[in-house]
């Protein structure tokens, strides 16, 4: 399960993103607790119903979870779009997401251990 907990947003948002699209932004950083720890910023100003933020936040979290036992923390930030919340856009849009973390992952940290 990605944890939520303990994530410090101001550290992981200070660096500069790794993936952005015009639903998202995604930081990064490595981590020293061994596990992947997920934040997840969805402004009200841009989806104002609690039930349909919940569910956005449920999506971000099981598109990610085959990350859960990498090192890493991970802050992802709605910008929201002018359309109403479309599952396959959003569902797409994390995989790109996910896709730019593996990759970044594998080429700037595994090389340096």
């Amino acid at each position: 399960m990605l944890r939520s907990a303990d994530i410090d947003f101001n550290k992981v948002i200070s660096s500069k993103p790794i993936s952005k699209d015009k639903n998202f932004l995604v930081y990064l950083l490595k981590n020293e607790t061994g596990a992947c720890r997920l934040g997840v910023s969805i402004p009200k100003t841009k989806i104002k119903n609690a039930t349909e933020r919940n569910k956005l936040k449920r999506a971000i979290r099981h598109q990610l979870l085959e990350l859960e036992k990498a090192p890493l923390d991970i802050v992802i930030v709605y910008r929201g779009t002018a359309n109403k919340y479309d599952a396959k856009l959003i569902s797409n849009s994390l995989q790109f997401h996910k896709d730019n973390i593996i990759k970044t992952t594998e080429k700037d940290w595994k090389t340096s251990e």
